[in-house]
């Protein structure tokens, strides 16, 4: 019996230390969902995301109904994935978006895509410039809902002159419905999470299989099995920082899934960040879904307008039949 106790608890001690719990701060206004704790283990080829499934940003990009490729809301109004995801849709009714789910079973947040912005110059060749924005056709409540959105990087936090972001050898947190063999067509039912490390550019794996490592990085894990792979594409790349997690990279494209030699590749977002919220801003401007946002708020004064434009109507019809009435008279 004490054997059995002291081999369990060398498991159990096993376990703790290998095992990494993210606490993000619940008053982000982004990049912290409603379950806050995020608890990732170290094992090879990654896991099952948890039942409260602290990663509400995820949606489930999908195509007449079926899954595609995985997309991550950025705004109210509009997700980011990647742009081979939806190249060669020719119908946006086809498209719809999932989010708030865990299983793809799920029934959750639905929408509808009535606009793609796939980026201009994006190469089907190199996978350069591999991001799409998708504009949904109602906004997200992101105060009442199982829904969160994920944080951009702040440009005032790297100068990609000067080093690489995300940096080399950060914990990232990738996640996605991707098949979980390497030669599976099948995604898995159920979101699956996995920890990878960036990769220098230098690195001689990553020069193994990038196309163009300025707008591109790579990221994976020295003994391999753990990484991205098809079903993935379009998802979220993730970094902890300032207690909320950031979206530094879009899934885009890799060799061999879980190989070390091959490590998987994702769309830089930080060198994005002005083209991505020029699209959010003229979306907003020109559908007026900054007004719709706040319009609960500004009811009352909106009540006290239209009372105050009620009766400087009636004083001009007054006004007029006063007139009429002396005119007839003479």
């Amino acid at each position: 019996m004490k054997i059995v106790c002291l081999i369990l608890l060398i498991f159990s001690l096993f376990d703790v230390t290998t095992s990494t719990k993210y606490e993000c701060n619940r008053r982000a206004t982004c990049g912290c969902s409603k379950w806050a704790t995020a608890s990732l283990s170290r094992i090879i080829g990654g896991e099952p995301v948890n039942v409260t499934n602290p990663w509400r940003w995820i949606g489930s990009l999908r195509k007449d109904g079926f899954h595609q490729c995985g997309a991550t809301l950025i705004s109210p109004m509009h997700a980011i994935t990647a742009a081979h995801c939806v190249k060669y849709v020719r119908s946006l009714s086809s498209l719809s978006l999932m989010f708030g789910i865990t299983n793809l079973t799920d029934i959750g947040e639905l929408r509808k895509i009535v606009q793609m912005y796939i980026h201009p110059s994006y190469d089907q060749t190199s996978s350069a410039n591999d991001l799409a924005i998708l504009r949904l056709d109602s906004p997200i409540n992101l105060i009442d809902s199982n829904v969160s959105r994920i944080c951009l990087p702040s440009s005032y936090e790297f100068d990609l002159s000067l080093a690489e972001y995300p940096p080399v050898a950060s914990d990232l947190v990738a996640i996605g419905w991707g098949v979980t063999e390497p030669f599976s067509r099948i995604p898995s039912p159920v979101l699956r999470q996995v920890t990878v490390q960036a990769i220098s550019r230098n690195d001689q794996s990553c020069a193994n299989t990038i196309n163009d490592d300025t707008v591109q990085f790579c990221a994976g894990s020295p003994e391999g099995g753990k990484d991205t792979c098809q079903g993935d594409s379009g998802g979220p790349l993730m970094l902890f920082k300032d207690r909320r997690w950031q979206l530094v990279g879009i899934t885009s494209y890799g060799d061999i899934c879980g190989s070390p030699e091959h490590p998987g590749v994702y769309t830089r977002v930080a060198l994005y960040i002005s083209y991505i919220n020029q699209i959010i801003d003229a979306d907003f401007k020109f559908t007026g879904n900054t007004k719709q946002l706040t319009e609960t708020k500004s009811s009352r004064a909106n009540s006290i307008t239209l009372y105050g434009t009620f009766i400087i109507q009636i004083f001009f019809i007054c006004l007029y039949l006063v007139h009429k009435k002396v005119f007839y008279q003479n």
